[in-house]
């Protein structure tokens, strides 16, 4: 153990999902080295460990005060595990509009603000993502979405948004990215592929 490389992940005073965010940026650059993830609360005390198992790491917590100290050792087989290029799912996602959930739409907003956030950290991408009604809101160019989404069609997934859409909210100049596509196209898309509707 003498030999191994020991990182050190100090997200103090961060709130999920950037404890795991950070230290999965960490895991990805650095899988045979030795981890060790600081937070000061319990749900990313919690998060980070999970994370940890999922990638094959055995975990040991130390608390010292208010803060939480995950040392995370890769196992044997799990740096080749950690090294997996990222992968695109044979999955197309439908927005349907700019909030995520039922409810509190003002909730909803700020929780699509850490969805896109996760969907561009996460080893496993959409082969598309469709935009229709007021979820196109998102790819126009003052959208507070637009950067993560952008970073998502860079990585190769496809982005699509509904034309009538656009033309119904007025924004179909301001597009950001992605390309302006139609309902059939759309609906097409939906019989044949595996859909998930947000």
């Amino acid at each position: 153990m003498s030999n191994t490389k020991e990182l050190t992940v100090d997200v103090r005073g961060s709130l999920c999902p950037k404890p795991v965010i950070e230290t999965k940026k960490v895991s990805d650059a650095n899988p045979s080295a030795v981890i060790i993830t600081i937070v000061d609360n319990e749900v990313s005390r919690d998060n980070v460990e999970k994370f940890g198992k999922s990638r094959g790491y055995g975990v040991d917590i130390r608390q010292d005060g208010k803060d939480f100290y995950l040392t995370m050792t890769p196992n044997a087989n799990s740096a080749a595990e950690i090294c997996e290029p990222m992968s695109y799912g044979n999955r197309v996602i439908l927005m349907t509009k700019d909030y995520l959930g039922e409810g509190s739409e003002e909730l909803g907003r700020n929780l699509m603000k850490t969805f896109w956030v996760c969907m561009v950290e996460a080893d496993v991408k959409p082969s598309k993502i469709y935009f229709i009604n007021s979820s196109v809101k998102m790819v126009v160019n003052d959208s507070v979405h637009l950067e993560n989404i952008k970073k998502l069609a860079d990585l190769g997934v496809e982005i699509a948004a509904c034309g009538i859409c656009l033309d119904f909210y007025g924004v179909k100049e301001e597009l950001g990215v992605g390309s302006i596509t139609n309902m059939y196209a759309i609906t097409d898309s939906i019989l044949g592929d595996n859909i998930i509707k947000l």
